[in-house]
């Protein structure tokens, strides 16, 4: 029924609040031109409306991943930033109440062979580093913890920390072509009451302590896909959303989706779906194959999540589970598509690229991808989708690009009374050219654009990380993004509208 992957490859939830975003989570060089609508020129800053800062933070212990070092030298071939996959973040930020920030990420000291955007050849450290609120010093903490994939970080509102990641499992195997010869075939998530995991207070196995011939066998965590690790307040939950694989009975070939799970936060114990004769093989546990990338918000006790599918569904999705829902296997609250994908079911190829979404203060959804079908080349796209049904109410395309230039990357988040939008571009007549060309650009609340795209330079992004609004301290109202640098170290980026 499913086709499995011919390739193979490797997201964290933030909830604040400002006059419009409730919560946020986000979602891939070139030629020296760019046609993403006008060629982009220097713009005054009154006419941009924005200026975006960048602010190198200093780590220690490890070096971060950097995208024009590392996003290009993946098991993909021919390695691009127009992938149909997803990626898992190799670091992931929290915004907490002061705005300060802390950072999780994964040491890419040893990285540069295969695989490297979608993970590590073999376990690096994670780190965590706190950044004070004035973006101005930095402390590392080692967590104890490595793993080939970072596929989660977040807090909960007593200061806990969580993580999500991958480790071996006692059925590895090294036989070429056998199920068990995988990196990392376990998926974890642990709690520490301090950035230190060496006394973790839990350490779940999710799934993936199994033999991959085995029937309904989950394991592969990040494979062909992302991670994303939040915490649901109203409800004690710690919920994850990851991509996977799994051998069905039929014919015991692996097969890629995502997976829904909900963890104890106290205990850690995982929640396991009822009222279905099979766990895995369906609802929560089986959510769209093939499940590219994942996206999660979580909001009063509701987790609303985009999926990327190529075969059932073959879209791009939005959908929203209850506690009620995922316990009862009916699954969803809604699960509506906004973006259909053409083809033949689980062909791989989707042409398009899983953005930001944003709930804003009225209860609706933003959502930000790409994608080159009706298209010229790939485009961005711009979207409001009801809070309650998950149905499009209104879209727009804010490029026009033609030719080989892909627009990558896109994510949106709120300024002020306008949206500020972000996305790349990249060059696809050279497929192992490593430049992306970055813009910005304001969009007002019915998704007309307010100035020119605005090219940024200096600056990068991580594929699947959202945009973040500051919720307090000297960048309150700002919009923020983190990333690596050629340098190994992080970078914090600010976007503060301008007179």
């Amino acid at each position: 029924m499913f086709r499995s992957l011919a390739v193979k490859t490797g997201w964290h939830l933030a909830v604040f609040s400002s006059a419009l975003l409730l919560a946020a989570c986000g979602g891939g060089g070139g030629s020296d031109t760019a046609t993403s609508a006008p060629t982009p020129t220097p713009t005054p800053a009154a006419a941009a409306h924005f200026a975006v800062s960048s602010h190198t933070v200093s780590v220690s212990g490890g070096k971060v991943f950097g995208m024009a070092a590392n996003f290009f030298d993946d098991r993909f071939v021919p390695a691009a930033p127009v992938s149909n996959y997803g990626f898992p973040n190799p670091l992931i930020q929290y915004v907490n109440n002061d705005g300060s920030l802390d950072v999780a990420w994964l040491d890419y000291t040893s990285g540069g062979a295969v695989p490297s955007a979608s993970g590590l050849a073999t376990p690096g450290k994670v780190l965590i580093t706190h950044i004070t609120a004035d973006l101005s010093s930095s402390t590392t903490t080692d967590t104890g913890i490595q793993t080939y994939r970072l596929l989660g970080f977040t807090r909960d509102p007593s200061g806990n920390y969580y993580l999500a990641f991958n480790v071996d499992s006692a059925f590895k195997s090294s036989v070429s072509g056998n199920a068990n010869n995988v990196n990392g075939n376990e998926f974890h998530v642990a709690r520490s009451a301090t950035a230190s995991f060496t006394n973790a207070v839990w350490n779940t196995t999710v799934f993936g302590n199994n033999d991959n011939t085995t029937a309904d066998s989950p394991g592969n965590p990040g494979e062909a896909g992302s991670g994303v690790l939040g915490f649901d307040a109203t409800n004690g939950y710690v919920v994850a959303y990851v991509s996977h694989q799994m051998a069905w009975a039929a014919n015991s070939t692996r097969h890629q989706a995502g997976l829904l799970r909900l963890l104890n936060a106290n205990t850690g114990a995982v929640q396991t779906p009822t009222g279905q004769f099979d766990t895995w093989q369906a609802g929560s546990g089986w959510f769209y194959s093939h499940n590219f990338d994942q996206r999660l918000i979580i909001d009063n006790g509701t987790y609303y999540t985009l999926a990327h599918g190529d075969a059932y569904s073959r879209q791009l999705g939005f959908s929203a589970f209850t506690p009620a829902s995922y316990q009862n296997f009916t699954a969803t609250v809604f699960d509506q598509s906004y973006w259909t994908i053409p083809g033949t079911v689980g062909d791989n190829a989707t042409n398009a690229q899983t953005g930001q979404f944003i709930k804003l203060a009225n209860g609706s959804f933003a959502i930000a991808h790409t994608t080159s079908d009706t298209r010229n080349a790939r485009d961005v796209r711009l979207l409001i989708a009801n809070g309650s049904t998950g149905a499009t109410s209104a879209s727009a395309w804010l490029t026009s690009n033609t030719g080989t230039t892909q627009a990558i990357m896109p994510k949106i988040a709120p300024l002020q009374s306008s949206f500020l939008v972000t996305w790349g571009t990249w060059d696809s007549s050279s497929r192992t050219n490593h430049t992306v060309k970055w813009y910005a650009q304001l969009v007002d609340q019915n998704l007309n654009p307010l100035n020119t795209p605005t090219a940024l330079s200096g600056v990068e992004f991580v594929t699947g990380l959202p945009l973040f609004t500051f919720p307090a301290g000297p960048n309150q109202g700002a919009v923020g993004w983190v990333s690596g640098n050629a340098n190994g170290s992080i970078t914090v980026n600010v976007a503060q509208v301008s007179n």
